[in-house]
């Protein structure tokens, strides 16, 4: 299904990048990319376009799902991270100011009794200092290079910091994202999932990231498709001339997007690029 100010000459016609959400866009309900995925990645790869996984994971996580395939770009960290061919050709560290005044928040709030837990995500590893097992089963999906330590900010202090993940239980959108706002420090703040508010470097975002992928590849915003269902989508679907919400998408991304898809419940990503390079289709 097509944006209602599309038309039908206006389908893609030369892709050359295609970037993808992870979680709630591309992956299944149980977090897992879907196996008729994996034969249509090879077409892609095969045809010389190149795919992004884009996320607010780490690379070390997503090079754990993906691999080392030639033709992969990741976009990892909410774009904080761009690897190709395991070397990181641009990092966006957070201003580091801000790190001790978001962990003392983060401490106090949870120590008031609020379900919240911080991550510090570091270009070599994500540290955490909250133990449970109900926190760190809701970490561990999204940081494969995991460290749990006495001090978040003293172990990464000689690391990258490349975001601050806030953790929330309750209301990630409505509560602590505006208070994470409200502290006005030198950063960005943007609700990445329904229990996840992330703090980056001022102008860090995916789309920025993509735009300076698009750059460092020669690839146009026209050559470029994207998917995408969350508050931390929006930039990169801004970036990309064909860009898609799927269906299970937050309200303002869906209505933000040129094309609409069909849920990740419903492979949306993969019946989209389907549908506008049927070419691409596996033997």
């Amino acid at each position: 299904m097509t944006h209602p100010s599309e038309t039908a000459t206006s389908l893609p016609t030369d892709i050359r990048l295609i970037a993808s959400d992870m979680d709630g866009t591309l992956l299944d309900a149980d977090g897992a990319v879907p196996e008729r995925f994996w034969p249509l990645l090879e077409s892609i790869l095969a045809a010389g376009i190149l795919f992004s996984p884009a996320s607010g994971r780490q690379y070390q996580t997503l090079q754990a799902v993906f691999g080392d395939r030639d033709g992969l770009v990741y976009i990892a960290e909410n774009g904080t991270n761009i690897v190709r061919d395991g070397v990181s050709i641009a990092i966006e560290p957070v201003v580091g100011s801000i790190i001790a005044p978001v962990v003392e928040w983060v401490r106090a709030r949870a120590a008031a009794g609020a379900d919240l837990g911080i991550v510090v995500c570091g270009a070599r590893s994500a540290y955490i200092e909250r133990t449970d097992e109900a926190f760190v089963a809701q970490v561990r999906p999204y940081y494969a290079a995991l460290s749990t330590v006495a001090d978040v900010t003293v172990a990464a202090a000689d690391d990258d910091v490349l975001k601050l993940a806030i953790f929330d239980a309750g209301r990630a959108e409505t509560r602590t994202g505006p208070a994470v706002r409200a502290l006005d420090l030198a950063a960005d703040v943007v609700v990445s999932g329904a229990n996840w508010v992330d703090i980056m470097r001022p102008g860090a975002n995916k789309g920025t990231a993509l735009i300076r992928l698009q750059q460092h590849l020669g690839i146009s915003r026209e050559q470029t498709m994207a998917f995408g269902d969350y508050l931390n989508d929006a930039e990169m679907l801004d970036a990309a001339g064909h860009s898609y919400a799927v269906a299970n998408g937050h309200p303002s991304i869906r209505a933000r997007a040129r094309h609409q898809a069909p849920s990740n419940l419903d492979e949306g990503v993969i019946t989209s690029i389907l549908a506008a390079l049927p070419a691409l289709a596996p033997a």
